[in-house]
């Protein structure tokens, strides 16, 4: 008998979940057992869109392995990769069971790549250049990074005056920035250790690391 497998989860719903959620976490951690165990709070927590950059060691295993958890998927967890570089990469983390991909370059393989297995897609830019290139290739929402280096909210809305496409600022943005960042007109976030929280994770402080991922979670999450 067939084993009936769990239906891979569209590139239409994870830009559906992102644009309630808006937020992206991203775990970038020095081990692939902390990875895991990041990863997994953060799906207590009920953050959605939990991304493991490919600095991680190991990070197709950590990513294959919780792809295919399916107590993380009861829970609404979509597991991505981050720091594509190339199209090489992007096809290796689709393989592994990514269904979104980031990266903080504009790389157009890695848009192609996911739009080909009905991924959802986030490349890096910087300048309005490579901001309406990102758009002009297909990428579902558009990174500024580093979003710190380039002046923070001010960046967002002096762009955003300009050019009206959806920009996630990305970086350790801490949740008493948002405000500034919602008046700018962020789509959405892409956050590393102020939402992760790693050092509570590593301590095995569960409870206040739930605890601080839900803030940022009350704080950017859309009215329903």
């Amino acid at each position: 008998m067939a084993v009936a497998q769990r239906p891979l989860i569209t590139r239409r719903d994870l830009v559906r979940i992102f644009s309630e959620d808006r937020v992206v976490a991203v775990v970038r951690v020095g081990s692939a057992a902390l990875a895991d165990r990041c990863a997994r709070v953060l799906a207590d927590s009920g953050v959605r869109l939990i991304e493991i950059t490919l600095t991680v060691p190991d990070a197709l295993a950590v990513i294959e392995r919780l792809a295919s958890d399916d107590s993380l998927a009861e829970r609404g967890a979509v597991i991505g990769a981050g720091t594509v570089l190339s199209g090489r990469q992007a096809e290796d983390a689709l393989l592994a069971g990514a269904r979104f991909l980031v990266s903080p370059i504009l790389v157009p393989d890695m848009i192609a790549a996911a739009r080909a297995r009905d991924a959802m897609s986030m490349p890096g830019t910087m300048t309005p250049t490579e901001i309406v290139r990102a758009a002009e290739l297909g990428a579902d929402w558009i990174k500024i990074f580093p979003i710190q280096s380039l002046g923070g909210p001010s960046y967002i809305a002096n762009v955003r005056r300009a050019i009206d496409l959806p920009l996630v600022p990305t970086g350790n943005i801490e949740l008493d920035e948002i405000p500034a960042y919602e008046k700018a007109g962020a789509a959405g976030y892409g956050i590393g250790a102020p939402l992760v929280r790693p050092d509570l994770v590593e301590k095995g402080d569960h409870a206040a690391a739930v605890a601080n991922a839900q803030g940022f979670l009350r704080t950017t999450r859309r009215a329903t």
